[in-house]
């Protein structure tokens, strides 16, 4: 056998096999590439579901707060609020709040500093 002979059963397959190597790992990388962008996307999905979740719950908050909030405006309310709370508020409309004359001040302070001395 001569040297060349020798050369040539040496080398396995040449061109191709390295052409073969390159695709196989060209589409394992594409194969991987894939599954990351798949597992990716899934994790987003379930992201996105608990954040739609979350906005559903803060809108059924938002809508109550409102209808308190309109309930709470309402000159009725703010009449039995002020009879209850006597704040010294005599009438209430939607177009202005007449104020009664201005009372004591509480004198709960002064009596307290008078029992501790």
């Amino acid at each position: 056998m001569s040297r060349n002979q020798i050369r040539r059963t040496n080398q396995v397959g040449g061109t191709p096999l390295l052409r073969f190597l390159v695709g196989a790992g060209l589409a394992t990388s594409l194969v991987i590439v894939f599954a990351l962008l798949h597992v990716t996307n899934i994790r987003a999905a379930g992201e996105l579901k608990k954040l739609e979740g979350v906005r559903t719950r803060l809108d059924e908050v938002v809508k109550s707060a409102r209808l308190q909030a309109e309930r709470l405006r309402s000159p009725r309310h703010l009449s039995e609020r002020s009879a209850q709370m006597n704040l010294g508020l005599v009438s209430v409309s939607q177009l202005e709040i007449v104020e009664a004359p201005v009372r004591r001040t509480w004198q709960g302070a002064d009596i307290a500093r008078e029992e501790i001395r």
